[in-house]
């Protein structure tokens, strides 16, 4: 079969099932197991494809029109321009979680330790360090199978020395030294439990429930960590949380400790409150 025949029986899979980007998701996975840029796709159309990989190209064009995430069929997601391995049991990276990143390189451009909770693939402390070499930090997750791919991504990136990655679903008993951070980021579960089900069946029915279910109103896992983390900064440290949107970051501002002040709100490209920045009042 050739490349453009193999292209446009994927885009037709897709299409019957409903996939939104049929052709935008077709040329990823081609581009994956042939190892051709997304751009020549076109240009080598009449490329002769071994048979060997034609099965396997529709068999992941199979999955995706079941509804496995495009990114655990090709074992990877984009974050900051950047690829992240990803599978089963790990959250997969968001854009809007990249303006986490952006803020806290622009709130802390000198050298700093910092943490990162619930840290699943590792792409907020791995960018953080890529893109800052003065920092220095640790990532930390309650999940083993999350950890796999952030010690897969702390591996691929060489970054060992930089992230210190911790196995803890305890934020009371993390080992980190009180007073020793200059900040900490977050993007806990924040999907209240009732809205579960109604989800897209991608994420419902394959991403691990532990990083989207954050209880009764989406805020249990924010409770635990304000309760837990303030001794862990320095006076003027900074605490930066993702959160679920305007309802849910409202009431995210309500549960903030004593002695933080608000810093910022920070809003994705559609007008949504996505991410809350307080610092710590010097004692």
């Amino acid at each position: 079969m050739i490349l453009s025949d193999l292209r446009s029986e994927c885009v037709r899979i897709l299409l019957k099932e409903g996939i939104a980007r049929p052709f935008y998701e077709a040329d990823l996975m081609l581009s994956k197991v042939l190892g051709i840029e997304r751009a020549l796709l076109i240009a080598k159309s009449e490329m002769e494809i071994p048979e060997q990989k034609c099965e396997g190209i529709l068999s992941m064009t199979g999955k995706r029109a079941e509804r496995v995430p495009l990114s655990y069929i090709i074992g990877e997601a984009e974050f900051y321009g950047r690829p992240f391995k990803v599978g089963r049991g790990c959250l997969i990276p968001r854009p809007e979680t990249e303006l986490l990143v952006e803020e806290m390189l622009s709130l802390c451009p000198e050298a700093s330790r910092f943490a990162d909770w619930c840290t699943g693939s590792g792409c907020i402390a791995l960018t953080l360090l890529l893109e800052n070499d003065r920092l220095t930090g640790y990532g930390i997750e309650s999940s083993e199978n999350a950890m796999y791919w952030a010690q897969l991504n702390t591996d691929m990136y060489d970054l060992g020395s930089r992230l210190s990655l911790i196995l803890n679903s305890d934020p009371a008993y993390c080992g980190i030294e009180p007073r020793s951070l200059d900040f900490i980021t977050a993007n806990p579960p924040y999907i209240p439990s009732e809205d579960i089900p109604a989800l897209m069946p991608d994420v419902r029915d394959n991403e691990p429930t532990e990083a989207l279910d954050g209880g009764e109103d989406g805020a249990d896992v924010y409770r635990l960590l304000f309760r837990h983390l303030p001794h862990l900064l320095r006076d003027e440290g900074i605490l930066a949380f993702e959160t679920g949107g305007n309802a849910h970051a409202k009431l995210i501002e309500e549960l903030a400790p004593e002695g933080f002040v608000l810093m910022n709100r920070i809003f994705d490209y559609n007008g949504i409150l996505r991410h809350l920045a307080w610092k710590k009042i010097r004692q």
